[in-house]
């Protein structure tokens, strides 16, 4: 019986440290490039990506048909206002910034 309540006990303050990382929401972006790109250390080449950015995360995450295949560092900035759609910038071949749909911040990469 005392085992049983450890063993509550436990899956209960699991639960309760994992609350706020199942509060945050994901942003994600459809990308796909029609020339090869580098985002942080990961270079894409021509193909549909996801890009994932969890709400007061510092990390983009890069998933291709639901496998992430790399990440990026990235921080968070304010937009003047919500994005009406999301959006990719790239300058000179490099993922720069993403905006995504409907929040009023933007990823940009480290």
């Amino acid at each position: 019986m005392r085992i049983r309540r450890i063993q509550a006990l436990a899956v209960l303050a699991t639960f309760l440290l994992a609350l706020p990382v199942l509060a945050a929401g994901t942003n994600s972006a459809n990308y796909s490039p029609n020339v090869p790109v580098t985002i942080g250390q990961t270079q894409l080449k021509p193909g549909t990506y996801s890009l994932e950015a969890a709400d007061g995360q510092n990390e983009l995450r890069i998933l291709q048909r639901g496998k992430v295949i790399g990440t990026a560092a990235c921080h968070w900035v304010k937009l003047p206002a919500k994005a009406h759609d999301s959006k990719v910038d790239t300058d000179s071949g490099r993922v720069t910034q993403v905006s995504f749909r409907g929040n009023d911040q933007a990823v940009q990469i480290d």
